[in-house]
Parts: C-alpha cells; structure tokens; sequence
C-alpha cells in the first residue's frame, strides 16, 4: 500500500503527465493518453494538486513562529539550504529550493539563512562546530554536515537529540528512516538526512544502461520486467554485458577504445556494487550493539565475482577515478559502453544531458536471486542534519518544524524538478521510468560501520584497495584487530552519551 506521501507523489506525476500531454496534442498522440475530467481544467487539476502536494507533513495547521530566522552551517554544498543567488536563477532545481523556502516562510513564519562564512569545507566543519559549542555560542541552529567527515561530531556529545526535538517525524517516508538508524546508535538520532536534501538524492547509486545498445542486442526483453520479477543480479549483469565487447581499433589489446559491456571506477561507485550485492559490514546484538561482520564467506563471494567481471573478462574494464571520470562520459553517449554504474548526478554531465541515444535507469544488481531486495547506498558524502547543543532552548520547536517541514516539502516540490532536470522529463512522462527511480530511492539504506568507515578505519577501502588482488581474505583477517579496536573505542563513547 502507498504511503501518504506516495500518493500525493503519484497525485503530483499524474498531473505533470496531464500538462505534459495537453502540450503535446496540437497534432501528436501520447502513447499513454491520459483522460482528462469532463468537468475539471488542467489548471484546476494543477492549483488543486500545488496545494496538496506541499502539506504531507503533519505539522499543526496553526503553527506559526513570528518571522525566526534560522541560521544553518554547511560543510560543502548550500544548495539544499536554497538561497538564490542571481546567477541561479535560471536553474529550475535552485529555483525550486527557493521557492520551498518561501511557502515555508509563508506557511510557518520560518526565514532560512546560510550563516557568515558558514560554508567551511570538510575539514574545517567539526573543527568550526567544536570551538562554537566549547565556547558556549549561539552561532549556529541547524548543521549540515558530510556523513563520511563529520559524523564524529555525534560521539562528541555536541549535538541535540533529534528524537527529543518536537515535530521532527523521522517515520515519515521523506525521512530515510533506513539510512538513519543505520547511522545512529541504539535508536538514538543525532543526525538525521533525507529528501531535504539534494545530494542525497544526487549520490544515490544506479545502472545507467544505453538502450541502442540494449535494444540492438536483446530487443526481445524488458530490462525493467528484469528488475521487477527479481532476476537482476551479477550473474545476469555478467550474461547481457558479455555480448558487447568490440575491439574498436582492431589491435588485439583490450584498450581504452574499445567498446565494453561496463566500466567501473575503482573508487567509491565500487563500493555502491558491493554493497548491493549485499555485503554487510555490521549486525547487532540483542541490546542494539553493533559489531563488525564484514570479514564473512558471502564478502568474499562478492569480492571474487566482482574481481572476475573485472579482471578475467574483455567486457568488464575497471579505471581509475580520473580516468573513469573522464572516459565515462565520452563512451556511454557513444555507445561504447552498455552498463554505466554510476550515482544519479551522472545523469546531470552535459555530454549525457546532449546525448541523442536514450537510457534507461536500474538498481545496481542483486548478488542473486535468494538475495530478497535490492539494495542501495551512497557516496559517502550524503549531508546529513543535527542541531548543537547551543541552540537556543527556546526555539528548538522552530528548529524541529524547519526540519520536518524542508523534508516533506522538498519530497514533493523539489525532487520531482530535480529528477526531471537530471533525466530529460522521463519523471513526469515515463511512468515506467519513474516507477524504477522510485524503486531505487526507496531502496536506500546505510551500515553502522561503513557510515562509520573513517572513525573505524579503513573499511571504506576495503574493496577499492584490493580489488586488483585475487583474494581479499588475508586482508580482511589482518583489518579485523584494527577494526575492533576502534570500534569497542567509538562504542564506549557512544554508550557514555547514551547514558546521559
């Protein structure tokens, strides 16, 4: 059954479709016609659906806060926070964020504002946070911070309990309420990310597959019915990208201009396969402590097939990151490549934007078919959102309404421009292709210790480090007394604030 949000969502893509197809009619036919009510205009049907679509949250109809202003402290990208600058005005998705801000202005008497000189770069952002809070000052509400850099703030006892914050609904589906347990410890949420944030959405992980390519050699199957009867799975990336291979120069070497099935960055999207083939890094005990089972038999299995893919195949080719970077975005438009594992951003490189062959959009395979769901992470720069000790007690409700009110409005007036931007309208016309793109958000989930990787030490690395070698088993083994070392410190820090 479809959450609220989900069906206001659907409400909201059936009429961008109706708009969609009312300026399409003058002479062409939509191959899925949308009827339109005998009694009801387009414009109607959009002013009804602009209203709903903004209000999914269940904060109180009255609730108003007498024109506060709220300060946010960035550690990199301001472009969730949405103030425009004049050269953004053009953009639809800042624009959009923009124009969030307002109904939150008018809606609750909430003003946004990016802090002076709030922008401090990772490395500089806990540094910023610790001698603001140490030194007992008012100078920031509302923290947004890079998972992989700053989630340490959350054992140094600096920032509030988001579950003691009113009117923050971390349930509600524009919440990752996944990614968000998995972050926390024992239930409790120091940080809390989600659908107010654009880079959220932007490092999800995906397949782009180039749909010349697919239709030209397998014209008779649906990628899509692939994925939704559960048969998407390495074995079967395997099967469809071992038909594309093309010695493009005619050397006899596998090179960088022949033509492939997949390229992988050995880097972070390494990590986004992994994961979704179900590697687990952490399990928890009966209280909710989490331990570290990332050296397992089913890792290895991962790691072996995807070393094979890779190294004992002419169709898989893995490249450095600026190698990668580079040539990705030159072979996918050009049909040199069929499977292009990347994030969602992907899709925002003008060389993709302009390019005239059509893609589709998948999950990132399964490991196999008993593997029950698919399963999605993220670059590991996702913002993630706290409040410091330091915020004025007075206006915490204010703090808490900002929050729950930028995420549930942003699920509805930000994602779907976004998506549209990024994947050429195929959000609010292709119903198909917004099922899929549904299917992969809704699959995002994080670990304790991968989201943890730095603070533990190295397992972000573990793959991408050692991808090159033919077994990952000694290295694994010779990691798991750092690992548990680090982890039995961070855990006692944890357990220390949690007892507070």
């Amino acid at each position: 059954m479809l959450s609220k949000g989900k069906k206001l969502l659907s409400l909201l893509l059936a009429s961008l479709m109706l708009l969609s197809a009312v300026a399409c009619s003058s002479g062409n036919e939509s191959q899925n016609n949308t009827q339109q009510n005998n009694n009801t205009t387009a414009g109607e049907t959009t002013a009804e659906t602009e209203e709903t679509k903004q209000y999914i949250d269940n904060l109180p109809e009255d609730l108003r806060f007498n024109d506060l202003t709220v300060r946010f402290l960035a550690s990199f990208s301001t472009q969730s926070i949405g103030l425009l600058e004049e050269d953004d005005e053009s953009d639809i998705v800042n624009e959009s964020v923009w124009r969030r801000n307002l109904k939150i202005q008018e809606r609750l008497g909430l003003n946004v504002e990016i802090a002076t000189g709030a922008v401090t770069g990772y490395g500089n952002f806990n540094s910023t946070v610790m001698n603001s809070v140490t030194a007992n000052s008012d100078d920031y509400d509302i923290l947004v911070g890079h998972t992989r850099f700053n989630i340490n703030l959350d054992a140094d006892g600096i920032l509030k309990n988001l579950n003691n914050v009113n009117y923050i609904d971390l349930d509600q589906g524009y919440w990752s309420k996944s990614y968000t347990e998995n972050i926390g410890y024992k239930g409790i949420h120091y940080w809390a990310t989600g659908d107010l944030a654009i880079n959220y959405i932007q490092f999800i992980y995906c397949m782009f597959v180039n749909s010349v390519l697919w239709n030209n050699n397998f014209s008779d199957t649906s990628i899509y019915d692939i994925v939704n009867e559960g048969k998407w799975t390495l074995d079967a990336l395997n099967t469809y990208a071992a038909n594309s291979y093309v010695d493009e120069n005619g050397n006899g070497e596998i090179d960088n201009d022949d033509s492939f099935g997949i390229i992988m960055q050995q880097g972070h999207v390494l990590n986004g396969m992994a994961f979704a083939s179900n590697v687990q890094y952490t399990e928890y005990d009966e209280e909710g402590v989490p331990k570290i089972i990332v050296n397992s038999e089913h890792t290895v299995d991962v790691f072996t097939k995807l070393h094979n893919l890779f190294y004992d195949t002419s169709y898989g080719r893995m490249l450095g990151n600026g190698e990668f970077d580079t040539l990705v975005v030159q072979m996918f438009p050009t049909r040199r490549v069929l499977f292009a594992p990347n994030t969602f951003e992907f899709a925002e490189n003008e060389k993709i934007r302009d390019m005239e062959d059509d893609f589709f959009i998948i999950p990132l395979p399964k490991f196999d078919e008993n593997q029950e769901n698919y399963r999605t992470n993220q670059y590991d720069g996702v913002p993630i959102y706290g409040i410091p000790i330091t915020a004025n007690v007075n206006n915490m409700d204010a703090f808490g309404a900002m929050l729950e009110a930028m995420c549930s409005m942003s699920s509805t007036m930000v994602l779907p421009v976004y998506y549209d931007k990024a994947l050429k309208n195929k959000y609010s016309r292709d119903m198909e292709t917004a099922n899929m793109i549904d299917l992969i958000h809704d699959s995002v989930t994080s670990d304790f210790a991968f989201a943890w990787g730095d603070t533990i030490g190295g397992v972000y690395d573990i793959f991408y480090g050692n991808i090159q070698n033919d077994s990952i088993s000694s290295k694994m083994k010779s990691y798991d007394k750092i690992w548990n070392k680090n982890m039995e410190k961070l855990l006692t820090k944890l357990e220390e604030k949690a007892a507070n």
